[in-house]
């Protein structure tokens, strides 16, 4: 049974290694990604810098989007100043690649050919969806 008397200060949950979870506010920063748009020729490449994960990935998505202006007849998605991405970021890769086929886009992803980024890649099967490449 656990049980706190009701005069002691509540109890928090530590991490790991001991130390108190962070207070809101006072924990790390957010994750960024910076996206850069380059458009020529009515291709699109959008390189995209930083983290993606659930805390900016809908912000992310929606950069990447408005990235294509008017219809371009070719999209990259560069990938190589990427330092994380998790689960919703790869969605993201894999919502696109629909929306590329379902308008006839030649899209493709480049990712470094080692490291983190390049193995969650993989590991969900987004070269299915969209070419997969290295720079």
């Amino acid at each position: 049974m656990f049980a706190v008397d009701v005069n002691e200060r509540p109890m928090r949950p530590t991490g790991g290694d001991g130390s108190a979870t962070p207070i809101p506010g006072q924990g790390p920063e957010a994750t960024t990604a910076v996206v850069i748009v380059d458009r020529r020729d009515g291709a699109a490449l959008i390189t995209v810098a930083g983290e993606i994960d659930l805390a900016n990935a809908e912000t992310t998505e929606q950069q990447i989007v408005q990235g294509f202006g008017g219809p371009p007849t070719a999209v990259t998605l560069d990938l190589t100043g990427l330092r994380y991405i998790d689960s919703s970021g790869l969605w993201i890769l894999l919502r696109l690649a629909a929306s590329l086929t379902d308008a006839g886009i030649a899209g493709e992803v480049v990712v470094p050919a080692d490291g983190p980024v390049r193995r969650m890649v993989e590991t969900a099967g987004v070269a299915a969806a969209i070419a997969v490449r290295a720079p």
